[in-house]
Parts: C-alpha cells; structure tokens; sequence
C-alpha cells in the first residue's frame, strides 16, 4: 500500500534527530555494518542472522538487536508473501543517555522471552512516524525511545541497576516543572529540559517519574490541562482555553479534558457558572 511504500525509505524524525526508522519489506544484505544500534523486527516471516560465523535463527516477531560495528548478514525465509520489517537505528549519542555502549552489545542478537519488549518496540517505532511539532511529541516520542533502549538494556547478559538522585538529579524535578509550566504552548524536547535541569536525558526521565509519579510528557500535558481548569474557572471561552495552552482547537481540548476527568470542559465550567454538578468533586 502507498504509506508502506512511503515508509520503506529510511526517515529521521523531526524531533528525534538521533534516530532513523524504517518500514517496508524485508530483504537480504551481505557483510552490513553500522555505527548505530540497529533494532529489527520481522513480521510474517522468519529471519537468519549471520554473524561472525554463527547463524542465528529469528522466528516471527522476535526482535533483533544488532550493535555497532560487527559486519553481519541476513535474509528472511523464502515464502509465497513477502516479509516485513520494522527497523529502528539509534546513534550512540543517544543510547549514552541511557547506559554505557556494552550494555546493548548482545551475543546472541536474538532477544527471546522479551517480556512484551517487541510489543513495546512497534508501539515506539509507530510514534516516530507520527507527525512533530505538538506540544508534549516531542517528550513523548524521545521518552519512548529512551525507555525502549533502556529496557533492552536491562536483557543484555550484565545489565545492572540503576543507581540514586543526586546533586542536580535532586534538583531536576522542580527545575523540569516550572520549564513546562512556563512553556506551556511549545513542543518542548528533553534536550531543553535536560540542559535546564543539568542531568541527562534519561536520568532526567527516571527523576521525574519517581518525584511526580509522571514522565515529563504526561507532565507537560497535566499541566496544560491545569492550566486550562483554571482559565475556565474564570470565565474564558473553550477554544480561547484551548490556544492559550497548546491545544490545537476546542475539539482537541474536549477529548483530551474529558478523558483526564471524566467530564467535559463544557461540562466543568458549567458548575462556575451556578449550574449543577452531581459528578465527582472537582480538582
């Protein structure tokens, strides 16, 4: 179909320069090498994997984590339909976020008994063809990545824990939220808020989680919405509500408000307005 064939070139995200992905059909390579970690899944068909004389059998839906410069070859089994892949580079830039090189350097490229890691990949690759420039895709679309690497660390032979905040870590959460708070309307990237805050990206991600309960995104967005209670407490028209914090008009507003509280923005400005409400009580 035409957006396959649109995704079959590789394509950078806008807003996740540090990653290529791919989507097409699979095909056989000869002596591949490449300076970026190279995640692949395979559907519909199973893979082989050739590498420093060892050949290695992929079945259907497993995924396949290469390393960095390590030639290797590969091809999916002969069939009547032909096999797709989904593939996702991450340069090393961004995997240092995240844990030292080694830790996503894998013996055997096969990650088996993934613990939903494949599933957790097609929903990251999925993203990053989404299109950039909302407020909160960029956090949401890089955090993604982030978490994907960082699990597929965790499989490798000497994954480690993590280990405590410190210094400016103690200090990123509150940095990170009046960021957010004070950008309410833009598509900020955990670059920004990782050269705010003085932590890495990934570190910044984990802080974050464990100090509000919420990655920086799903921050970023309580924060519009908050925002956005509290123009409509004083009176202000939805679709003025909904441009004054990143929304892109009411409708959008409406869905995203009604699923965070169960009612709508109609709905919540009513009970300011001394019309009743016999729903939950109001944050």
């Amino acid at each position: 179909m035409s957006g396959e064939d649109d995704r079959a070139a590789p394509q950078v995200p806008d807003d996740v320069p540090d990653v290529v992905v791919v989507e097409g059909h699979a095909q056989s390579y000869r002596g591949n090498v490449h300076e970026e970690l190279k995640v692949v899944l395979v559907l519909d068909s199973g893979f082989t994997v050739r590498r420093r004389g060892t050949t290695f059998r992929v079945a259907p839906g497993q995924l396949v984590a290469l390393h960095a410069d390590d030639a290797h070859s590969g091809g999916p089994d002969v069939g009547d339909d032909p096999a797709r892949w989904l593939i996702m580079c991450v340069a090393p830039s961004l995997i240092a976020e995240v844990a030292a090189p080694d830790a996503v350097r894998f013996g055997d490229p096969v990650i088996r008994d993934d613990g939903g890691l494949a599933d957790r990949f097609r929903a990251v690759h999925g993203s990053l063809y989404e299109p950039a420039g909302r407020p909160g895709a960029a956090l949401t679309r890089e955090t993604g990545v982030l978490d994907f690497v960082a699990a597929l660390a965790r499989h490798a032979p000497d994954a480690a824990g993590g280990d405590e905040a410190t210094g400016a870590a103690r200090r990123a959460p509150e940095t990170v939220r009046e960021y957010l708070r004070t950008h309410l309307t833009r598509n900020v990237t955990l670059d920004e808020l990782s050269a705010v805050a003085g932590v890495s990206k990934y570190r910044l991600v984990r802080v974050c989680t464990a100090w509000f309960g919420l990655p920086p995104h799903k921050l970023h967005l309580r924060l519009r919405l908050d925002r956005a209670r509290e123009l409509l407490r004083r009176g202000s028209a939805i679709a003025e509500a909904a441009y004054a914090t990143g929304f892109h008009d009411q409708s959008h507003l409406t869905r995203v408000f009604a699923s965070a509280y169960g009612m709508t923005p109609a709905v919540y400005q009513g009970t300011f307005n001394g019309r009743a409400w016999a729903g939950p009580a109001l944050g």
